[in-house]
């Protein structure tokens, strides 16, 4: 049997680590080219305005037969998932259609890489190949339709981010952050910059990663409207001290926000009771009146509401850059610490007498973070 390529795909992807995990979360437009020779079958195909496109994962192990998914721990067949790497690497997208220039189409929402062979084209039809009843059973949350781009999970937040509701995003924010605070204000309008600077959304699947630059209030309102967060490995911590993130897409697009600090200090002296209110009840501990506290929750939450209505270029400095990102996280197995019992992640193990045991058992040194940054302990 032999397949003959009709085609060739032109992608900003160079690599595995450069492609998004699903390609209907990216907002990139590739393009087909069709050998001429084929190019007789486009007759009438800028009538679909989606198509489902068969291509050849040339870069794929085609040895293996059962894999690990993002999704869980367990091992899967190949057959039941939709790993790249399988005996014949055929890879299924639906793509939406921009337009068709010749033997050229452009297309929105793919992962393959630059260069994949493209084996066919077929026109995708809601009435034909939707079956809104589908499910994967070992995929808990398919319940309903194609919920693997996890868009669903963040509706709310981006809708508020559509919309341009920063005090919808912040009031999100004080719901992780537990009050109201200018630095928490910062990262939700560094956040929401970002978002719409890149015009991306994030599924969880670590097409976007952020980068932040301190572990202050301002982490979080980041974590909240970029979705990026450590659980979902797409969130970097750099033990900077500086209240600055870098948020950038998979193929290297990248925009670093950084607090002015000309407008930090005049947003300071402009706010004389809540500092002082700060430095007696957070930095030196003293013990409140109930009065005290109310006022700067007041004071606070007023601070916070400002910030979201100055000009973006006034609170911070703006800069697009590229830089490259690191590789997908791996997923690594557990092993069990034959010492206390409990499973380690196995990077994590720690050898005594040829037996494995885990970090607290052995008593080594590691890196923890708290309050004051990361530091090295036992």
């Amino acid at each position: 049997m032999e397949l003959r390529p009709i085609g060739i795909m032109h992608t900003p992807y160079k690599t595995i680590g450069d492609a998004p995990f699903q390609g209907r979360s990216s907002s990139e437009t590739c393009e087909i080219e069709i050998f001429k020779e084929y190019e007789d079958g486009l007759k009438d195909i800028d009538q679909c305005s989606h198509l489902i496109l068969l291509y050849w994962l040339d870069r794929a192990d085609d040895r293996v037969l059962q894999t690990r998914t993002p999704f869980d721990t367990d091992v899967h067949g190949v057959f039941a998932t939709r790993s790249p790497s399988r005996p014949n690497p055929i890879g299924f997208h639906v793509a939406e259609l921009i337009e068709r220039k010749g033997n050229v189409l452009r297309i929105k929402g793919v992962d393959a890489l630059d260069k994949t062979p493209l084996i066919d084209i077929k026109p995708y039809s809601t009435g034909i190949d939707a079956i809104s009843e589908a499910n994967i059973g070992w995929f808990k949350n398919a319940t309903e339709g194609d919920q693997m781009d996890g868009n669903s999970y963040r509706k709310n937040i981006e809708e508020l981010i559509k919309k341009g509701d920063l005090k919808g995003l912040l009031e999100k924010t004080g719901e992780l952050h537990g009050h109201f605070c200018s630095h928490s204000a910062y990262g939700v309008k560094a956040g929401y910059i970002a978002m719409c600077e890149l015009g991306i959304t994030n599924t969880g699947m670590e097409e976007i990663v952020a980068i932040v630059e301190t572990n202050n209030c301002f982490s979080d309102g980041i974590q909240m409207v970029t979705g990026c967060t450590f659980g979902n490995n797409s969130l970097i911590y750099r033990d900077y001290g500086k209240t600055a993130v870098t948020v950038a897409k998979r193929d290297g697009k990248a925009i670093r926000i950084a607090l002015n600090p000309d407008y930090e200090e005049s947003s300071a002296e402009n706010h004389p009771e809540a500092n002082a209110l700060f430095e007696k009840i957070v930095v030196r501990r003293e013990v409140p009146t109930p009065e005290e506290s109310a006022r700067m929750v007041q004071l606070f939450k007023k601070a916070s509401l400002e910030v979201l209505d100055v000009a973006d270029d006034e609170v911070f400095t703006i800069e697009h850059k590229t830089i490259t990102l690191p590789e997908y996280a791996p997923i690594f197995t557990s092993v069990r610490c034959s010492i206390c019992g409990e499973n380690i992640m196995e990077t994590r193990v720690r050898i005594r007498d040829n037996k494995p045991i885990c970090i607290p058992c052995a008593g080594d040194e590691h890196y923890a973070m708290c309050g004051d940054g990361i530091y090295v302990t036992r």
